[in-house]
């Protein structure tokens, strides 16, 4: 691809990103944090401030962007000095100390140890923050306990690591905690879990918990796999699937497996890189010229069936840094540009990144071509989109 192509794309990124959130007057950590009535403008599943329902401002949508920042922080650390202290504004508003420990506030955060695996996204930036034991550590520690500690008790009288993670679907979690949801497996919760669990996990050196997250990852390569390449939304097992090629669900579970590839036991790594291989190559067959994949990947592009941004920038993340970090041959990096610079030269304008489906329920019908649900710098899109930018400023 034209150089020139790729350095105006990188460039128009970087401003959109500098313009969401460091120079945002609206977007302020201190401000959103501190006020029931704020909300950061890539939040659309805004819930009642007044009730603060789950995921409320420690949602996994908050959490891919701000570890989109924190990607740009460590691609580049002198020049994203600012990005680093936009995340770190924003994790010391959700913390509070209690008993000489530091803890999640709960009512601000609106953490909930019995919701599921998305309460769990935002735990893997505290532990990327951590210097041990520290009070990002122990907020860290404290999370870990609560997915792995099988005396831990939840709030609803639940032990999640027992009846939560069935040794029949891999040991993965239910996605979903307080009721039994009609596939249990989503793609979406793999990376909710994983990456947190396995760094974690690493740094304590609880080989076991390693050994669960190989395991995980299997399952899902083994059960959810289908002939095309491509991996179902979410399933039961081999003949109970939710019979779906969503992009966004299929771009989640690439980026579990690069981010758990950092640091995964070197025995675990030959069946990684075959199966990342495996992934990437299925879903390559379905890229648009464009370097966009369309939200139901496997599906022509339609009014309702879009070329879709947060998807494809998962994928440019995942291609770019399996390559970056010589998982994947460096004849894939040219489809993760494409990816990327389709992304802006076709989705980003001055309105902000367009064409991010807002979300699907892994049901079994199709509620992924909902026209109402494309929008505009949702943050499931415009996170992504920060990683795959990290990645860019590598080259």
């Amino acid at each position: 691809m034209e150089q020139e192509r790729v350095k105006a794309a990188v460039k128009k990124a970087g401003d959109y990103i500098d313009k969401l959130t460091i120079k945002s007057k609206e977007n302020v950590p201190q401000a959103v944090l501190s006020s029931q009535d704020k909300f950061f403008t890539w939040d659309n599943e805004k819930r009642s401030p007044l009730s603060k329902d789950f995921l409320y401002d420690y949602s996994y949508y908050n959490g891919v962007v701000m570890e989109g920042l924190y990607d740009i922080y460590q691609a580049a650390p002198e020049q994203g000095k600012a990005y680093y202290d936009y995340v770190k504004a924003y994790l010391d508003g959700l913390m509070k100390q209690e008993d000489g420990r530091w803890t999640l506030d709960f009512e601000r955060s609106g953490y909930i140890d019995c919701h599921g695996a998305d309460c769990y996204k935002t735990a893997a930036l505290f532990e990327r923050f951590s210097q041990g034991d520290d009070a990002y550590g122990q907020v860290a520690e404290m999370l870990y306990r609560h997915l792995t500690d099988e005396a831990y008790v939840n709030s609803i009288g639940h032990k999640p690591c027992l009846e939560n993670m069935p040794k029949e679907l891999g040991h993965n979690y239910w996605h979903s905690w307080r009721k039994a949801p009609q596939y249990k497996i989503w793609l979406d919760g793999i990376y909710m879990l994983q990456p947190f669990l396995s760094h974690h996990g690493a740094r304590i050196g609880d080989e076991r918990q390693l050994a669960l997250v190989q395991e995980r990852l299997d399952w899902v390569a083994d059960t959810l796999l289908a002939p095309n390449g491509m991996y179902y939304h979410a399933g039961n097992g081999k003949e109970d699937v939710c019979n779906f090629f969503w992009t966004r669900a299929i771009g989640w579970y690439g980026m579990a497996m690069v981010d758990v590839m950092e640091v995964l036991p070197e025995a675990y790594m030959d069946k990684r890189k075959a199966a990342l291989k495996r992934y990437v190559d299925g879903m390559l067959k379905y890229q648009l010229e464009s370097g966009i994949w369309t939200n139901l990947a496997d599906m022509p592009a339609t009014e309702t069936n879009r070329p879709e941004s947060s998807g494809t920038a998962m994928m440019s993340y995942v291609i770019l840094k399996g390559v970056r970090k010589g998982w994947l041959d460096a004849s894939y990096q040219e489809k993760g540009i494409r990816a990327f610079v389709g992304l802006a030269e076709e989705k980003l304008d001055e309105e902000g990144l367009k064409d991010i489906y807002l979300k699907a329920s892994a049901n079994g019908t199709n509620n992924y071509e909902d026209t109402r649900y494309y929008l505009t710098d949702e943050g499931k899109g415009s996170g992504p989109f920060i990683m795959a930018y990290s990645e860019m400023l590598y080259l």
